[in-house]
């Protein structure tokens, strides 16, 4: 797990200084090594020692950046966090000797060993144990076709010197790594971060207002390639960059589309198969030269992951056990350790406890926006932090959580919609009659709202304009305290569970989850691993049946089957849900509510382009005083305007 660079210099704009800023910026992501490389037209790439040496990768592994004033056609530069092949061997950027094409990685391929098995029943030799080497040889080899051959998470640049050049930036299948760039009359950049980027001499901060108010509203983000900053854009996952040095072209490519693959068997059959590739996930995901330990919720997810991998280690004669970190907090209505205590004792692992508190938010509330940023939607980031910044306390470099399982197995309220909406363009009214009486037996009432909403769903736009728009359910609304428009928060609801599960994957939640997850533990300096979103278990779950996943009222229903058994029964019968989740509402209504309107007025004196003044103070009182209901608006605000204050203080340069 690191972090990666890349400049590619159209006018010979950026020097060596650029390139050691934009790669040390990120230290947090590779705090065990540093490496340079530059390349001309017409040459090999270099790789850089201190003062004015030049050597290869043969003779020297120990670089420091290059001199300031030296010019580059494309540089590379990449940050280490050592996970595989702790030596010097594993030093990127790494060059192939024979071709001169250089790779700088990030991330993990997890099935390497079986790849590296492929090439060398093809004849090449390998110097180090390091799955880099066994990329750039599969680049070598197949070219991009090696892609659909990786099983991991990643995102690499690869430079081909060959000929006039190509430079080649790739993400894994669902963005579980990072990767953005930025392209204008001077360069064209590539990193992990935007950090980076915003580090560069001549950025400036375009904002992107769709964006924020989007944000603002909705709590949106990254479900698209688009970010707050208008100049700033993100290769999504599955996607290729592909620039031709020689004229500076840069042009995107889809490599991988996400096929679910049918399914045909019983329902027996398929928790069978959902145990066997979870299990098979769990187990490439511990490979690792340094300690592994998990995050432990006391949900399903995560106790899930903790137990499998409890199992597998016992299975293969380890009996040191697992180091697992669970925030709790005072209040018990957000804290999970009674749940997570079961799954302490039942897999013997040895647990370390973390309280995250009002007091450390405020502390380091701008240190995590620092690390995130852009702003984010609710202080559950805060929870996640802290528990990586526990993970970190106890020496462990790796950390396995529950990521991803909510977006393919129904975990979030409000599929509903999409369910009876499907079943209603079907006209599998029995069934929906059915889940209607669960929900009404589960919560006591009938799901009026969604039923209405799922008319409105299947509907044709014809019918749905002339339906008067407070009473559409389904189409957002522009909120008063908010200067928006309505086009800039049109929202199209799935017209299917299954296309929304898809959605949520793709889409919105999980991309921005996953960006919060991993700028949370690289800001430790932790490896994040998500067993949930290998790419042969989401093509196998997103072709089930709906009602293997969703019937009766009963959310991720196949994952309880399959882990019968395995998990404690109290928390495999849990149907609440709480994630990372803080007490933020006791904190907007009581110890922090002077904070809250602080930071609030002092948002809207600063940002008065965005909020209607008076509005946005009223329902931020309505909400402190109990008269309207809780959500995460206000912390939504208060975020933007520190993220704002961050950017005009210029932090990156």
């Amino acid at each position: 797990m690191c972090g990666i660079l890349s400049i590619i210099n159209k006018t010979n704009f950026c020097t060596g200084r650029d390139l050691a800023k934009a790669t040390s910026i990120i230290s947090h992501r590779g705090p065990d090594d540093e490496g340079i490389l530059t390349w001309e037209p017409g040459s090999r790439p270099v790789v850089w020692t201190g003062g004015d040496t030049a050597v290869s990768t043969k003779q020297h592994w120990n670089y420091s950046p290059l001199p300031d004033g030296q010019g580059f056609k494309v540089g590379l530069g990449h940050r280490r966090l050592s996970i595989l092949d702790l030596s010097p061997a594993g030093h990127q950027p790494m060059v192939h000797e024979e071709t001169g094409i250089a790779i700088t990685f990030n991330g993990e391929i997890y099935n390497f060993e079986d790849i590296k098995t492929e090439l060398i029943a093809k004849g090449y030799k390998f110097q180090s144990t390091s799955d880099t080497e066994v990329l750039l040889l599969a680049w070598v080899a197949w070219g991009k076709e090696c892609l659909n051959k990786l099983n991991g998470m990643f995102s690499f640049v690869i430079l081909d010197p060959r000929g006039k050049g190509t430079l080649y930036a790739i993400r894994d299948r669902f963005g579980v790594k990072p990767l953005y760039y930025l392209q204008n009359d001077n360069y064209i950049v590539f990193a992990s971060e935007i950090k980076q980027i915003r580090s560069l001499a001549d950025y400036k901060l375009a904002i992107n207002k769709q964006k924020v108010n989007s944000f603002l509203a909705q709590g949106i983000i990254d479900s698209d390639s688009e970010t707050f900053d208008v100049n700033v854009t993100q290769v999504m996952g599955g996607e290729m960059a592909i620039v031709d040095l020689s004229d500076n072209t840069l042009k995107i490519e889809r490599w991988y589309h996400l096929t679910p693959k049918p399914w045909k068997g019983t329902e027996e059959e398929a928790v069978q198969k959902f145990r066997e590739l979870l299990a098979e996930s769990v187990r490439l995901r511990l490979r690792a030269d340094v300690p592994v330990g998990s995050c432990l919720s006391g949900g399903l997810d995560s106790s899930s992951i903790v137990c499998i991998a409890s199992d597998i280690l016992n299975d293969m004669g380890d009996h040191s056990g697992q180091m697992t970190v669970t925030g709790c907090f005072a209040d018990k209505r957000f804290d999970e350790w009674d749940f997570a205590s079961q799954v302490v004792d039942k897999s013997k692992v040895q647990s370390h406890r973390i309280f995250p508190n009002f007091s450390g938010l405020k502390a380091q509330l701008d240190t995590i926006l620092w690390h995130q940023d852009d702003p984010f939607p609710s202080s559950s980031m805060y929870s996640q932090w802290s528990v990586f910044g526990g993970a970190a306390e106890v020496g462990l470099k790796v950390m396995i959580d529950g990521q991803g399982s909510d977006e393919q197995l129904s975990g979030y309220g409000g599929n509903d919609l999409s369910l009876y909406a499907g079943l209603m363009k079907r006209g599998a009214f029995g069934e929906l009659l059915n889940e209607i009486r669960y929900y009404k037996k589960e919560r006591k009432k009938y799901p009026i709202g969604f039923i209405i909403g799922a008319f409105q769903v299947i509907m044709p736009e014809s019918i749905n304009k002339l339906i008067p728009s407070k009473y559409k359910i389904v189409n957002a609304k522009t909120p008063d305290w908010l200067k928006a428009s309505a086009n800039e928060l049109k929202h199209k609801y799935p017209k299917s569970l299954n296309e929304s599960l898809h959605r949520q994957v793709l889409s919105s939640p999980l991309p921005s989850l996953l960006r919060y997850e991993d700028r949370n533990s690289m800001g430790w300096s932790i490896e994040s691993r998500v067993p949930f979103l290998d790419y042969r278990f989401v093509e196998f779950t997103l072709g089930l049946p709906e009602k293997f996943v969703f019937k009766h009222g009963l959310r991720k229903a196949i994952l309880r089957k399959a882990m019968k058994g395995v998990i404690p029964d109290n928390v495999l019968n849990r149907t609440d849900k709480m994630g990372f989740v803080t007490p933020e509402e006791v904190w907007l209504k009581e110890e922090g509510t002077e904070w809250f309107r602080a930071e609030i007025l002092q948002t809207l004196d600063e940002n008065p382009e965005y909020f209607n003044r008076e509005k946005t103070i009223a329902m931020v009182e309505d909400m402190i005083s109990g008269k309207a209901r809780f959500t995460f608006t206000p912390w939504r605000i208060i975020c933007f305007g520190r993220w704002m204050r961050m950017m005009s203080k210029n932090n990156y340069n």
